[in-house]
């Protein structure tokens, strides 16, 4: 592993471009290899044994590519993190997550909305016992959230819907308990991407993306290990894709993501 190669980022789509950009901004030196299986999207609803060879396969190829560390920017494939090997440090954006529930919590109770996956696997449920029995999250799975978002969501009234299905279910949990919540972690690196239409339809949440966490928890390692990339060349961000080559291109566009290369790619399974 070379000081210069990049960092990997696994999604099943286009979520982890939330991830992408914050490390982009904050760590505007490093190089970036982003793998998005879009074809096999989305992972929520799969069964783990099935995620664990995917995950497994790819972090595989980012690691024949040369990456100095890989980062789980999907909440899915975090859950199962125990369960995936890797030769190089892998980073979770559930870990993140809780550390980012922590910043804004001490105790009490949080919304969290993910995948059907997420919420089954209770990994945010696990790290965050790891820290604290103050406080607990309120969990509430979605099948189709993310693969609208990851579909382009041009219809705003399915996407409404979709939010208001996901969301609506905690808000209730809560008052039966007798408590409002008022924080949501965004349990799904799609979500961030519509954060402005949650925020129009729940506006009195505080909504709490781990993405911020997660390049903490990076420029912390690098920092600890001395690992930052010190190359005078400029870095470069190039990412792969198994499938939706038009949404990819769209969304590298309307998030201004640095990008010198989009490419279709098959993973050898």
């Amino acid at each position: 592993m070379e000081k210069s190669g990049p960092i990997g980022l696994i999604d099943s789509g286009i979520g982890g471009f939330t991830v992408l950009k914050e490390l982009q901004m904050r760590l505007p030196n490093e190089n970036y290899l982003y793998f998005g299986d879009s074809k096999r999207m989305p992972y929520g609803e799969r069964e783990n044994d099935e995620l664990i060879f995917l995950g497994n396969a790819i972090i595989k190829e980012l690691e024949a590519q040369g990456v100095k560390a890989v980062v789980l920017a999907c909440n899915t494939l975090s859950s199962l993190t125990s369960d995936l090997t890797s030769r190089v440090p892998l980073f979770s954006v559930i870990e993140a997550g809780v550390q980012e529930t922590l910043a804004c919590k001490d105790r009490g109770m949080v919304g969290l909305i993910a995948t059907i996956a997420t919420v089954k696997n209770r990994g945010y449920e696990r790290e965050l016992l790891l820290w604290t029995k103050d406080v607990q999250y309120i969990a509430q799975g979605t099948h189709t959230l993310g693969k609208v978002i990851n579909d382009g969501q041009k219809n705003l009234k399915i996407l409404k819907n979709n939010i208001r299905e996901a969301v609506e279910p905690i808000l209730l949990r809560g008052a039966k308990k007798g408590m409002m919540i008022e924080d949501l972690l965004l349990g799904c690196t799609h979500f961030p991407i519509v954060e402005g239409t949650i925020k129009q339809m729940y506006p009195d949440l505080n909504l709490i993306n781990p993405a911020d966490g997660l390049v903490r928890l990076m420029e912390k390692h690098l920092r600890e290990n001395d690992y930052f990339n010190n190359e005078k060349s400029p870095c470069t961000t190039q990412i792969l894709t198994t499938g939706d080559f038009e949404i990819f291109e769209n969304m590298i566009n309307e998030l201004e993501l640095n990008c010198a290369s989009l490419k279709m790619t098959e993973l050898e399974i």
